[in-house]
């Protein structure tokens, strides 16, 4: 087995609106031994703020960030060349399936590339934080780990590293997470070889299937509050509208008076989300066999009569029909709410499906010089990929476009960022106002010289950006080396 281990550092926390800046890949054989590496960064985009707290973490200056050489559009055809060598391999991150994950995915699909690399065509993935946080909740003396101030487990990479011994000094470098993040996996699988094999298992969502449909009776982990949770779950039902759920119920519940509960009755427990587990077959959930809650209050004080008993109650037909009818009902009330809901293009990558068409399109719009990728975008259907076109064009060869198109594409962007209303992404004044809060914070506790001068450089990038999106028939601007000495100098 081919291991890909990779990690990302962004402008901000939001996967469709915020903007990878360092990409760090490793890949290792099934022994661990690095074969090849990419590591790489990309300027920032014109039509995206980013975070001051987000470039404090990761150490970044707008200076740097205009200067480097790819654009975020070069940056994704290299990651893809580069991943498209490998095939079925295991991609594994930290707190990737949540994070990193959906930042790939989002990268590929505005770049009109496949999203879904990671777990298709035999590739399949990983998140080694729902392996330690496993490995610590079951055999907690194989793996170290700290608290923070407030006495909660962290379970922050970096403190990881520092706990267990692992060089932790370039922490929030892309490369440099993606190294400790081999090492605390290589230190998990020699620790505990038997959940490793669960995280392989769980990694597949076919493979958590067939685990739920031959033990419906299994353990079920999770950490969530800076706290361990652990539970005996019997499955109860597939979902019956997301393929992708199953529906189990926490056995340390009394389960005797739920087959006398009417529909509304059973709604109303319904709510009560403590009762219920949802389990997503492609988050990793860490399902494991039922020996391992067994061993743990309260289900270690339930005799084999009581958990028979119990299982038996939930099994009922009318209580399984009524639950049935809640999750349908439940479903349909959110994706009204989803589809009343005004969304913006970045944000419709699990909503609707590409035809054929502009398919093919879109992998056309790679073999173009940027003169000609206008001609094509005005040939896409769907109106989201006419937008993305556009964009990559406004941000990399802004001159390519006819005025009218430019102006009504920058009037666009410019209504998003200098919204006065909280939004999902960073606004222009939200932005100024993250930077007020960090000034006040070293004028009360002081700041290291970095953070001084990364503020100082954001406040002129901002109030540029500000200037620049207020313009009703602004020239078009490149966003590149030349600006950063205009603006730094």
């Amino acid at each position: 087995m081919t291991y890909i281990f990779y990690d990302f550092e962004t402008s901000g926390r939001s996967a469709r609106f915020d903007q990878i800046l360092q990409a760090g890949f490793i890949v290792y054989d099934s022994a661990l031994r690095e074969k090849k590496k990419l590591n790489i960064r990309s300027r920032i985009n014109s039509d995206v703020i980013p975070s001051i707290n987000a470039l404090k973490v990761n150490r970044l200056k707008m200076s740097d960030l205009l200067c480097e050489d790819l654009s975020s559009y070069q940056m994704t055809l290299k990651i893809y060349n580069f991943l498209n060598q490998f095939s079925k391999s295991f991609y594994i991150g930290y707190n990737s399936i949540n994070f990193d994950e959906e930042f790939l995915r989002q990268l590929f699909w505005e770049h009109f590339i496949f999203p879904y690399l990671t777990n298709t065509n035999g590739n399949n993935r990983g998140d080694v934080l729902n392996f330690v946080t496993m490995v610590h909740a079951f055999d907690n003396k194989k793996i170290k780990v700290t608290k923070n101030d407030y006495g909660k487990l962290t379970f922050r990479l970096e403190k990881l590293a520092e706990a267990n011994n692992f060089d932790s000094s370039n922490s929030h470098e892309a490369i440099a997470d993606v190294e400790v993040t081999m090492k605390l996996f290589d230190l998990l699988v020699r620790k505990n070889q038997s959940l490793f094999e669960v995280f392989k298992q769980n990694s597949v969502s076919r493979n958590v299937e067939q685990t739920l449909n031959e033990y419906d009776l299994f353990t079920y982990h999770s950490y969530m509050f800076a706290s361990h949770r652990i539970y005996l779950v019997k499955k109860l039902i597939k979902h019956p509208v997301y393929n992708n759920q199953y529906i189990g119920f926490d056995l340390k519940y009394d389960t005797h008076k739920l087959i006398d509960l009417d529909y509304d009755e059973l709604r109303d427990v319904y709510k009560n989300k403590s009762f219920f587990r949802k389990i997503k077959l492609n988050k990793q959930p860490n399902i494991l066999d039922k020996s391992y809650a067994l061993k743990v209050t309260p289900y270690s004080d339930f005799s084999s009569e009581e958990i028979d008993l119990k299982c038996k109650n939930l099994e009922d037909e009318n209580f399984i029909k009524n639950l049935t009818q809640i999750l349908q009902e439940e479903s349909s009330d959110f994706q009204d709410n989803q589809s009343q809901e005004e969304k913006f293009e970045e944000e419709t990558i699990y909503t609707h499906n590409i035809n054929y068409q502009d398919s093919m399109l879109m992998n056309d719009f790679h073999l173009y010089d940027w003169e000609e990728k206008w001609t094509l975008a005005e040939k896409f259907r769907d109106t989201r990929l006419k937008y993305f076109a556009a964009k990559h064009i406004f941000r990399n060869f802004p001159e390519a476009m006819p005025k009218k198109i430019f102006n009504h594409l920058h009037k666009k962007i410019s209504e998003r960022v200098l919204s006065l209303n909280k939004q999902k992404y960073i606004t222009l004044p939200a932005a100024m106002e993250e930077a007020d809060n960090l000034s006040f914070e070293i004028e009360e506790n002081g700041g290291d010289p970095l953070t001084k001068e990364q503020l100082e450089e954001y406040n002129i990038y901002i109030n540029f950006l500000n200037d620049y999106y207020s313009q009703q028939n602004p020239k078009p601007i490149k966003f590149d080396s030349d600006l950063s000495k205009k603006l730094f100098a």
